[in-house]
């Protein structure tokens, strides 16, 4: 999907404190003495909110991001908020529109799990584009992995990290434009993500959750090719012409199966991975997170791409090829808004 006019203005984030991971850290073998899965995969740490719901977490960073982008509550038409197993906001996106919205600002909600934060900035650009009067929209995400219920990701070679993201679309004035998007959908793993039939259980109810993505990396690997030759492709880019890459934070082990199959050719180590790898796996907020630490670093220039690699189980995947149009903005002074 190729885009016209749409463009990225602002963008904010809001991370817990980080704690070592080591003081969780699973023992690797017998008698502790093999790396565990968790070394392995690279992570070091992780975000951990104690105090604030995952919604809230996207409300602060959502107001980053307007004050990012210099956009007022009265001009979004359209919030999308992408969360994950929420359960302290039934209706998160109402939530967001009470503390960011305007009057005339309509509210949803996306899942696709860690797909959706790169499905909901699909979603916004959407509708922008439908809307030729609209002026700018407002994604968030935010995500809160309870120890008790997300525990077990250790030994899966991942821990999960907590955190809010968010990211303002204009039409035409903001500093990075949306060049192109592909989604790529492998529907017939979703029985992978189909709860156990009478298992009632807190933890563990899926098989992925059992097994991790390895029983599945070929096909994981061939889609994620295919989502990022569709993305370079429409948007006639070279693998050389992209300068960062930004891919969920999974892990090193799996980052570097499956984008040294695809056609960038690279290792986790050469993407922002740097810095996922420091907070965790923060579901549908990864990607927003890391294009906020990207377009904040002041090594970014106009005429340059940024990938987005994303996916999430089910299994989808969202690609976004971004080019940069002028030295992102300075976020303006902050201030102080009620968001509880």
């Amino acid at each position: 999907m190729l885009w016209q006019d749409i463009t990225i203005a602002g963008t904010g984030a809001w991370v817990p404190p980080i704690k070592p991971e080591h003081e969780h850290e699973p023992r690797g073998g017998p008698g502790g003495g093999q790396p565990s899965a968790l070394a392995l995969n690279g992570f070091t740490s992780a975000a951990v909110s104690k105090d604030e719901t995952a919604t809230q977490m996207a409300a602060r960073a959502g107001l980053k991001a307007l004050r990012h982008a210099d956009v007022a509550s009265a001009d979004l038409s359209l919030l999308v908020h992408a969360g994950f197993q929420d359960g302290d906001h039934y209706t998160p996106a109402a939530y967001l529109m009470r503390v960011l919205g305007g009057k005339d600002t309509a509210g949803i909600e996306v899942g696709a799990a860690s797909d959706g934060g790169a499905a909901a900035l699909v979603t916004a650009a959407e509708h922008l584009t439908a809307r030729p009067h609209a002026k700018a929209t407002l994604v968030t995400t935010g995500v809160r992995f309870p120890e008790e219920r997300w525990g077990y990701s250790r030994e899966l070679g991942y821990v999960a990290g907590d955190a809010g993201a968010a990211a303002v679309l204009t039409r035409g004035t903001g500093f990075a434009r949306l060049v192109a998007t592909a989604h790529v959908t492998e529907p017939q793993l979703e029985g992978q993500t189909r709860a156990r039939e009478g298992y009632t259980g807190a933890a563990r109810r899926f098989p992925v959750e059992e097994t991790g993505f390895m029983p599945h990396i070929d096909v994981l690997r061939r889609a994620t090719h295919r989502s990022v030759q569709a993305v370079l492709d429409e948007g006639a880019v070279k693998p050389g012409d992209v300068s960062h890459v930004v891919p969920i934070a999974i892990g090193s082990v799996v980052l570097d199966l499956l984008l040294s199959g695809s056609p960038l050719a690279l290792r986790a180590d050469d993407t922002s991975w740097t810095y996922g790898r420091h907070l965790g796996h923060a579901g549908p907020s990864d990607v927003l997170l890391a294009l906020d630490r990207t377009f904040r670093s002041g090594t970014l220039r106009a005429g340059e791409h940024v990938l987005v690699v994303s996916f999430g189980v089910g299994f989808r995947w969202t690609t976004a090829l971004i080019e940069i149009t002028r030295d992102p903005v300075a976020p303006a002074p902050a201030g102080r808004q009620n968001t509880n």
